[in-house]
C-alpha cells in the first residue's frame, strides 16, 4: 500500500496528464471540450478512475463518452510516460455526473424562489423589505 501523500501526488499527475493529453494530443472529432474533474486512484496503484465531464445533451455525451473509450490505450501510455513507475494503473473514464446534479440543483430552487415570489407578491400583507417608507426615519440627532 502506499503513501497517501504519494496517492495525492500520483493522483494529481494523472490528472494534469490527462487533462494535458486530452487538449493537446487527441485529434478526435467526437471528444469536444472535455474537463477531467478529479481522480481516483486505488490504494495499490492497481488501478485508477478519471472523472470527466463536458456540456452538451445526452447523446452528445454518450459520443464522448465513446470518444474517449476509443483513445483510452493512448491516454494510458501518456500516464505511464509521466508516472515513471514500474507499474501503470488500469485506467477507467467515468462520465462525473455532479455538474448536471449541481444544475438540476440549480434549477429547482430557481423554481422554489420563482414560487415563493408569486406567493408573496398575492399577499395583502408588505414584508419587511416592501413595506413603504414613510419619512419618519430618525437622522441620529
Amino acid at each position: 500500500m502506499a503513501n497517501p501523500r504519494r496517492i495525492k501526488r500520483l493522483q494529481q499527475l494523472i490528472l494534469e496528464t490527462v487533462a494535458t493529453h486530452l487538449l493537446r494530443e487527441l485529434d478526435d472529432p467526437r471528444i469536444g471540450i472535455v474537463s477531467v474533474t478529479r481522480v481516483k486512484l486505488s490504494p495499490d496503484l492497481s488501478t485508477c478512475q478519471v472523472f470527466w465531464t463536458s456540456l452538451g445533451t445526452e447523446s452528445e455525451l454518450r459520443t464522448t463518452e465513446r470518444g474517449l473509450q476509443d483513445a483510452l490505450a493512448s491516454i494510458q501510455r501518456a500516464v505511464a510516460r509521466a508516472m515513471q513507475t514500474r507499474v501503470t494503473p488500469r485506467m477507467e473514464m467515468r462520465h462525473d455526473g455532479t455538474f448536471a446534479n449541481a444544475q438540476r440543483l440549480e434549477s429547482i430552487f430557481t423554481k422554489l424562489r420563482e414560487e415563493r415570489g408569486e406567493i408573496a407578491a398575492l399577499s395583502d400583507e408588505p414584508t419587511a423589505a416592501e413595506e413603504p417608507d414613510d419619512g419618519s426615519e430618525s437622522d441620529g440627532s
